[in-house]
């Protein structure tokens, strides 16, 4: 197989669907490049099960890891008429170059009284014209900007399944923000609704304490189910506390899945 072609596989998890890439190539996975069609989705996910599905291909050894770079050209005309067929389908094509980073938010010291009552008047028209009167309250943090929402027996309406209308509510407030101020940096904003947020922090450090133990049992890399960038950031910071592990994030858009593996490095100091 030549060295810059790209192949597609799919499988019931990110591991299992790099570790079968790898295979197919004839590689290890520390060497090989990656890009994620699809996320995939659990079993008791609404909508029921969906595999992941990943391109492959196998990465330049200047390249950073994990696909980060531009995917090489010969595989982009080879995969041009499959993303054509995508867009047509309603769906957006997924793009042969990752995603940089978003753009920093605002310095936590320069939020001022007023930009909270701002973000938390913005919240609260969102959460009335979803038809749900509800207590909105906001707050500064160490990191940004923290709104609490209470709509009584309403909340679970406003959580959703798993969390996802609460994610996508985080998110609306935050691009009604970048729409008000499109040149300015803005804060960094949490929403949670009847303490949901706070149960669901401990039991993303739970998953992330357990993924290190998998990974650590098994010698494999271990991987989250699609996060947000909030969700996400508690999984990286339990896993720096443990020695000899690191993580990073793969995938396009808004969820990605945290990935969990050992820190060679680290791990040889130790």
């Amino acid at each position: 197989m030549e060295t810059n072609e790209s192949i597609q596989v799919e499988a019931a998890s990110y591991g299992d669907a790099v570790h079968q890439a790898a295979d197919r190539l004839g590689i290890s996975p520390k060497d090989l490049a990656v890009e994620v069609v699809d996320p995939g989705r659990s079993a008791n996910s609404l909508g029921g099960f969906r595999p992941v599905k990943l391109r492959a291909w196998r990465r330049d050894p200047t390249s950073p890891p994990d696909g980060a770079g531009r995917i090489p050209a010969s595989a982009v005309r080879r995969q041009s008429s499959a993303v054509g067929e995508e867009r047509r389908g309603g769906r957006r094509g997924v793009s042969m170059e990752a995603y940089g980073p978003p753009p920093p938010p605002l310095d936590a010291s320069l939020i001022t009284p007023e930009l909270v009552e701002n973000v938390r008047e913005v919240a609260a028209g969102i959460v009335m014209e979803m038809g749900f009167p509800s207590d909105v309250t906001a707050e500064k943090t160490r990191d940004g900007i923290r709104v609490g929402v209470k709509a009584g027996d309403k909340d679970q309406f406003l959580i959703g399944r798993e969390g996802e209308t609460l994610a996508a509510l985080q998110h609306l407030v935050a691009r009604m923000l970048r729409a008000r101020a499109p040149e300015q940096a803005i804060p960094r904003v949490e929403v949670d609704v009847a303490g949901f947020r706070d149960r669901r922090v401990e039991s993303l450090r739970e998953l992330a304490r357990q993924l290190i133990d998998e990974v650590r049992e098994t010698g494999h890399e271990a991987s989250t189910e699609p996060l947000s960038a909030i969700e996400r950031r508690i999984v990286h910071l339990e896993v720096a506390e443990a020695d000899a592990f690191t993580s990073v994030s793969i995938g396009d858009g808004l969820f990605k899945r945290v990935i969990i593996r050992r820190d060679e490095e680290r791990g040889s100091r130790a």
